[in-house]
């Protein structure tokens, strides 16, 4: 992977209109195999960009209160599937705070 491609994957994943919060609010649940290649990209980019004082701010802009968007009303998900996506959302939480710890 290199880091254009691991960005494209992060974007795609996160910001585009068939992201995966997109489709968590459409009642589709968590894309398991999407999720995994999201997080993949992003601990690519953490080593990546692990020396470079700067990130791309559309990068920045993945996380920005992307915990907000794993979080949804009783009743939309089971309490099994809601519990997967607060973990995905602590996930992807900590992962930020890798990418972007100076």
């Amino acid at each position: 992977m290199n880091r254009k491609t691991a960005l494209a994957k992060v974007y795609e994943g996160i910001l585009s209109d068939d992201s995966i919060l997109v489709g968590m609010r459409r009642g589709a649940g968590l894309d398991d195999e999407r999720f995994e290649t999201v997080v993949e990209a992003i601990e690519f980019l953490i080593q990546d960009l692990k020396e470079s004082r700067t990130v791309p701010k559309q990068l920045a802009l993945c996380f920005v209160d992307i915990s907000n968007y794993f979080y949804f009303h009783e009743g939309k998900y089971s309490q099994a599937e809601m519990d997967r996506m607060e973990d995905a959302a602590h996930k992807l939480s900590e992962l930020a705070n890798q990418l972007f710890d100076s």
